[in-house]
């Protein structure tokens, strides 16, 4: 009896592992049709292919473990040194000002921010709006913000010197306006 059992749970075994190879198989076949209206169409049902009028599309399955591209880093813009210890560095949002209104329709809003002194090397600096990071600049104490939605926001500045020390700046609440499109 228990020879049965097995000899049934090996057969439903080797049936979906036969399924799972008929399927794979058959996804292999792409078809490609123009309709009457101009669009192109990809399918891999044979017969509605055929119906069409599709040729086949020859489709090359991916190389496993292997990189196509290859990754070269932009290099950041060098500033000289200009002696100033990065210690003791003060950040202030100067724009927009706490409790202002933006009228921002395409949702762009520019963050500047008062950096003293400024940073010996290079920086980052990075805006958060409601505790998220939404921009960042390269030694630059501005920062171009796009997709900011409308509503009410806490803004915070942080700048980032070399040596991984990290400078917040005072939190600025703005209102953001924007048209709404119904």
């Amino acid at each position: 009896m228990k020879t049965v059992k097995k000899l049934k749970a090996a057969l439903y075994v080797l049936a979906a592992g036969l399924g799972v190879l008929a399927v794979s198989a058959n996804a292999e076949e792409v078809y490609k049709w123009v309709d009457s209206n101009g669009v192109t169409h990809y399918g891999d049902e044979q017969r509605v292919a055929s119906q069409n009028g599709a040729s086949k599309v020859d489709v090359k399955a991916p190389k496993v473990g292997t990189v196509d591209t290859v990754y070269v880093p932009q290099r950041e813009t060098i500033r000289p040194s200009n002696a100033t210890s990065n210690n003791n560095i003060k950040v202030t949002i100067v724009s927009p000002a706490n409790g202002q209104e933006i009228r921002a329709n395409d949702g762009v809003v520019t963050v500047s921010s008062s950096i003293n002194p400024m940073p010996s090397g290079n920086y980052s600096t990075k805006v958060f709006i409601d505790g998220s990071l939404f921009g960042s600049a390269n030694n630059s104490p501005s920062v171009r913000l796009e997709g900011v939605p409308r509503g009410e926001h806490m803004i915070t500045t942080k700048v980032q010197v070399q040596g991984g020390k990290i400078f917040t700046s005072n939190s600025v609440k703005v209102t953001v306006l924007r048209v709404s499109v119904h």
